[in-house]
C-alpha cells in the first residue's frame, strides 16, 4: 500500500525549493518588515515550537539581535511570565494550520502586553485565523500534507525561518549552501530510504532515542516526536552530552540511537563510543565518513549545522514511516492524532 505520508516525506525537495524560492522573492518586503530594531520571539506549540527552539537560535547568529522562543501553552497558562521581558518585539509565528487555539490566544496575549508589537506569520493553511491576525504573512501551501502528522510542513517552515534568519543577516554563503543542499537532497533521499529500510529489516528495536545540541536541538526532538507519533513508539531525546548522565543506562544492544553531528567531532564520538560500549546501535547523520557509527547517513560534504539537522530530520521522518508500516501501523492516521487542536 502506498501511504500519503511516503511522498510526503520522500518527494519533499520539490516543496522545499518551492518554499525557498518563495521566501528569497520576497526578500525586500521581508528585510523592510523587520527594518525596526527590537526582540525577535517565536511563538509556536508541537512541531512548531520545535522548530522554533532551533530558528531563533539562527536567527540570532544571523542578526546578532535578541531572540527567543516560548511555547503558546506557557504564554496562557502563565501570562504574567511574559510581560515586561522583551524590547520592540515581532512576534514570529510559524504554523502549519494557524487554527491552533493555544497560538492565537498567545498572540492576543502577548499583543495586549506589548502596544505597538508587531506579528509575523509563517502559514501553510490558506486564510487562517493566525494569518489574519498579522502585520505580514507569508503562505506557503504547497507544503501541506494530506497525512495527519506534521513531515514537509516542518521541513518547510524551518526552511523558511531560516532563510529568513540569512536574508535578514545578509548571508549570501548560507543561502548559498541551501541551494546546494536542495539539489542534491533527490539523490540523498533515495539512497539514505534505501539504508533506512535495511536497518529497519536487519534490526530489532526496543527503543529509539535522538541526541543533538546547540542550534540543532529542536529539530532533534521533533526527530523523536515524529517516531512517537507516527509509529506509535516511544522514543527519547536528550542532549548530546546530557545522554551520559544517566540516560545512558537505559541502552540496551535493542536501542537505536541517532546521532546529529556537526557540534564537536570529539564529543560525537565520546558519546557514540560510550553508547555502543553496551551494545546499542548508533546512527549518525554526518557531513562524511566516521568511524564511530554503525549507520551513518553521510551528506558527502561540508554543511553548516542547519543544513545537518534538515536532513536528520527527514531520516528521521523517513524512519517514522517505515518504521510505522513495519509494526502494522498507518503511517498517514496513527491512533486518534489529530492535524491541529483547537482547545
Amino acid at each position: 500500500m502506498q501511504y500519503h505520508s511516503h511522498n510526503e516525506i520522500h518527494n519533499q525537495d520539490t516543496s522545499l525549493k518551492q518554499t525557498f524560492d518563495y521566501v528569497l522573492a520576497n526578500a525586500k518586503e521581508i528585510k523592510n518588515f523587520f527594518a525596526p530594531r527590537g526582540d525577535i520571539v517565536f511563538v509556536g506549540c508541537g512541531s512548531s515550537y520545535w522548530m522554533s527552539l532551533s530558528a531563533h537560535k539562527t536567527m540570532k547568529i544571523k542578526t546578532g539581535r535578541r531572540t527567543y522562543a516560548v511555547k503558546a501553552g506557557d504564554v496562557v497558562l502563565c501570562p504574567e511570565e511574559f510581560t515586561g521581558l522583551y524590547d520592540n518585539p515581532v512576534f514570529f509565528c510559524p504554523s502549519r494550520s494557524g487554527k491552533t487555539g493555544e497560538v492565537l490566544d498567545a498572540v492576543d496575549i502577548l499583543k495586549a502586553a506589548y502596544p505597538g508589537s508587531r506579528v509575523f506569520v509563517i502559514d501553510i493553511y490558506p486564510g487562517s485565523a493566525l494569518g489574519r491576525k498579522a502585520d505580514m504573512s507569508i503562505n506557503i501551501g504547497w507544503a501541506n500534507e494530506e497525512s495527519v502528522c506534521q513531515t514537509r510542513s516542518f521541513s518547510n517552515l524551518y526552511l523558511a525561518s531560516i532563510a529568513i534568519a540569512a536574508i535578514l543577516g545578509g548571508d549570501e554563503n548560507f543561502i548559498a549552501e541551501c541551494k546546494k543542499y536542495l539539489g542534491a537532497a533527490p539523490a540523498l533521499y533515495i539512497n539514505h530510504e534505501k539504508a533506512i529500510r535495511r536497518l529497519i529489516e536487519t534490526s530489532t528495536i526496543a527503543s529509539v532515542v535522538a541526541l543533538g545540541g546547540g542550534l540543532q536541538y529542536g529539530v532533534v526532538i521533533e526527530g523523536a516526536y515524529i517516531v512517537i507519533e507516527m509509529a506509535e513508539f516511544a522514543s527519547n531525546y536528550y542532549q548530546l552530552l546530557e545522554y551520559r548522565h544517566g540516560p545512558i543506562v537505559t541502552a540496551t544492544p535493542e536501542s537505536l540511537v541517532f546521532i546529529c553531528s556537526g557540534i564537536s567531532d570529539e564529543h560525537e564520538k565520546k558519546i557514540a563510543l560510550e553508547t555502543k560500549a553496551v551494545g546499542a546501535k548508533v546512527c549518525a547523520v554526518t557531513n562524511g565518513p566516521v568511524d564511530w557509527a554503525d549507520y551513518v547517513f553521510s551528506l558527502d560534504g561540508s554543511h553548516c549545522k542547519e543544513i545537518l539537522a534538515m536532513h536528520f530530520v527527514f531520516v528521521m521522518q523517513s524512519f517514522a514511516h517505515h518504521f510505522s508500516v513495519a509494526r502494522g501501523k498507518n503511517p498517514d492516521s496513527p491512533g486518534n492524532l489529530v492535524p491541529f487542536i483547537l482547545y
